[in-house]
């Protein structure tokens, strides 16, 4: 959106833990690192760490963009800082939180949210994550109006992004950001020329919560391939791998390699902390959690 040239009124992360801000904050600016702040004001908080990569932090400051932190979004003084910005349109991204009425209203035209997936399928708040635990081979990214309810709202534009066998949760998510950015620019061009794209998400469609333990077990019913892809795409969240195999259940900490075809004489075979099994079809290598 820098690049494109559409004017940035201010940027809002939402969050119980960011960092400088307490317990019962509902609004604060988020100044750099260098900015002295005096000690007699209540209305800035700096923030305490350094940021050694670009990041959403980096940016705005390097562009000298408003940055705020927002861990009560329902406050009344949230809605009046942003009528306060006098924003024409609102832009969601990765926001953990339901974007309540009364901000929804706030800007001339709405808000729009950027979702990595080809909605309706894959509402909630980890689209990646179930995309790859059901082996999605066609996957894409959504930018749709906000209305009351989570990723339900008409469809201005959609553009498929395939994912590489292998990527990590991390890569797809920078890649689909790329692919998210470049519709919103789109979107957006047409929504300054006076036209307001608007699609009605197609009857049904599916929503996943957050993963539990339970979303993290891997089945010989599956490919080698899916499962490969969903190890290593998910590993990042730090959760061992649940596998029933020949009556045992096997923990495994990380996947190793995948192939189409398989030459084990056995269900499986143990060579030391690295277990190799059949898969439907193909076979698979894993690491042993310790």
């Amino acid at each position: 959106m820098i690049t494109a040239r559409v004017k940035i009124a201010a940027v809002w992360l939402a969050g119980q833990n960011l960092p400088g801000l307490a317990e019962n904050t509902t609004i604060k600016p988020l100044l750099p690192p260098n900015v002295a702040i005096a000690e007699n004001d209540p209305n800035s908080v700096q923030m305490l760490s350094t940021f050694s990569q670009e990041s959403v932090l980096t940016l705005t400051w390097q562009h000298a963009i408003p940055l705020y932190g927002v861990k009560r979004i329902k406050a009344v003084e949230t809605a009046r800082i942003l009528r306060s910005l006098a924003p024409s349109l609102g832009v969601v991204a990765c926001f953990p939180r339901l974007v309540p009425e009364s901000l929804l209203a706030v800007p001339r035209h709405g808000f729009l949210n950027v979702h990595p997936s080809l909605l309706p399928a894959y509402r909630g708040p980890a689209p990646l994550f179930w995309q790859f635990r059901a082996g999605e081979q066609r996957t894409g990214v959504t930018v749709h109006w906000v209305d009351a309810q989570f990723d339900t709202g008409a469809i201005a534009a959609q553009r498929l992004a395939p994912l590489a066998d292998g990527i990590s949760e991390h890569d797809a998510t920078r890649l689909m950001a790329h692919a998210g950015g470049r519709v919103l620019v789109d979107v957006l061009q047409h929504v300054m020329g006076g036209e307001l794209p608007y699609r009605k998400q197609a009857p049904g469609g599916s929503y996943q919560s957050w993963p539990h333990a339970d979303d993290f077990v891997v089945s010989t019913a599956w490919s080698a391939r899916r499962i490969f892809n969903f190890m290593r795409a998910t590993v990042l969240w730090g959760h061992p791998y649940s596998l029933d195999l020949d009556g045992k259940r096997w923990l495994l900490s990380d996947v190793l390699s995948w192939s189409n075809y398989t030459t084990l004489e056995t269900p499986y075979v143990v060579d030391g902390e690295i277990l190799t099994f059949r898969c439907s079809p193909g076979s698979l290598q894993a690491r042993l959690a310790q």
